[in-house]
């Protein structure tokens, strides 16, 4: 016994915890949280090649932006803001609402192209999220195929998304502008318009949360558009709280860009490596535990916690304990299931002479035949004797295996159906 324990504890010291079968379960991601650390430590170079494929297609976003930046600074330059009044200019009775209505006007210009940048957006969402949702079930990947077979599949899903949740934005985008030119201008009311801006930027944080479920969704279940928006809609109210905590831990990679210039440097890069895969990988875990919880039960077909594995504790845990009735079952169905002859008799296999013939290899094979006859009976003779026969717990085992490869068998049959339809 004490010459096991210093075996063991040599074993351990030379080879590593990391060898143990206890270890290794221990490093398995028991939710999502530890299930989103595993991903993000231990595919990080994969998540920045999938953010820098995303990115490609945000270039017109980015032009958009700019463009947008210096429409400002142009219009800022021509208002009178910053002349030099006494030397031949005139200074203005009045600025209140200079700015908010150049921000109106630049606003009203500019993201009239959000519909057409959010084409090109669509084309990489719908290829990363795919990828992205792949990681979050722990299956295997290779990004350029994956991300390229997400695009085939999701796209026409998610650029309708895109263009809907475009147009929401550009409507919504407006009314908070006005809203602020009207509230500095005192135009009417101005509880009348804090109550719309209000209203407006409440309405764009559910539009955000819908449309973010609405991309996990139509990368994880075929559901048409309509169905789409009615469980994104009872997703977004029902666990409003939580959606906005996520969707602030989204915001994580644009903070910099609230800062002073370095610092938006550094949001630049950031978002340029890890940004989009990393909201992508954050609100696809959550988006995954909320599927878990409350529709994958009512899919036919549907797996729940993929991605995440039970903690076993103690040795003689269930799925241990299954583990080990298996094995000895496997060992009995091999080994002494069924009778085997003993050899006690007189039979013997023709040999071949150095030159044979036909005939030679004929009386070769009927003097197998024999033998195979032989035990054949044997077995039939003695295949119920006590000692051969399974246990009721042994049957009930096999019984339940066998059910349980049908069953997959079952489910490969419809998942190789569904991608051939898909293709």
């Amino acid at each position: 016994m004490g010459s096991n324990k210093t075996t063991g504890w040599v074993s351990r010291l030379w080879m590593g915890k990391e060898k143990s079968e206890d270890y290794a379960r221990s490093t398995l991601p028991s939710n999502r949280w530890e299930l989103f650390w595993d991903i993000f430590k231990g595919r990080f170079s994969k998540l920045v090649i999938i953010n820098l494929l995303v990115a490609v297609f945000c270039i017109p976003l980015f032009m958009l932006l700019i463009f947008r930046s210096n429409a400002l600074r142009n219009f800022g330059g021509v208002y009178p803001f910053s002349q030099c009044f006494g030397l031949g200019y005139m200074a203005p009775e009045s600025m209140v609402g200079y700015a908010e209505n150049i921000v109106t006007q630049v606003n009203l210009i500019t993201f009239f192209l959000l519909p057409l940048v959010s084409v090109f957006m669509a084309v990489g969402i719908s290829g990363g999220a795919y990828v992205i949702r792949n990681m979050v079930w722990t299956e295997g990947i290779f990004v350029a195929n994956d991300f390229w077979k997400g695009i085939k599949q999701n796209i026409k899903q998610v650029l309708l998304i895109a263009l809907t949740f475009s147009l929401l934005l550009y409507v919504l985008i407006m009314s908070i502008s006005t809203c602020e030119q009207y509230i500095a201008t005192g135009y009417i009311s101005k509880a009348l318009w804090i109550v719309l801006e209000i209203i407006s930027y409440l309405l764009l944080i559910i539009i955000s949360i819908m449309t973010m479920h609405m991309i996990t969704m139509s990368v994880t279940y075929e559901l048409k558009f309509r169905d789409l928006f009615k469980n994104s809609l009872l997703f977004t109210v029902a666990l409003f709280p939580i959606n906005l905590f996520f969707g602030a831990l989204c915001m994580i990679p644009f903070v910099f860009f609230f800062f002073d210039a370095i610092m938006s440097f550094i949001g630049v890069i950031v978002f340029l490596f890890i940004g989009c895969s990393l909201v992508l990988l954050i609100w696809t875990d959550y988006a995954q535990w909320a599927f878990d919880r409350f529709i994958n039960d009512k899919v036919e077909g549907a797996k729940k916690n993929r991605g995440i594995y039970e903690k076993v504790k103690k040795n003689e845990s269930g799925a241990i304990q299954q583990y080990k009735e298996q094995l000895a079952l496997a060992k009995r169905n091999s080994l002494n299931n069924r009778p085997i002859k003993p050899i006690d008799d007189d039979f013997k296999v023709a040999e071949l002479p150095t030159c044979y013939n036909r005939a030679d290899l004929e009386k070769l094979r009927e003097s197998k035949q024999v033998i195979y006859d032989d035990h054949a009976k044997y077995v039939e003779e003695h295949k119920n004797d006590e000692e051969f026969r399974l246990s009721e717990e042994e049957q009930a085992i096999v019984d339940k295996n066998t059910a349980e490869k049908a069953k997959r068998i079952e489910k490969a049959k419809k998942e190789l159906a569904k991608r051939n339809k898909n293709k």
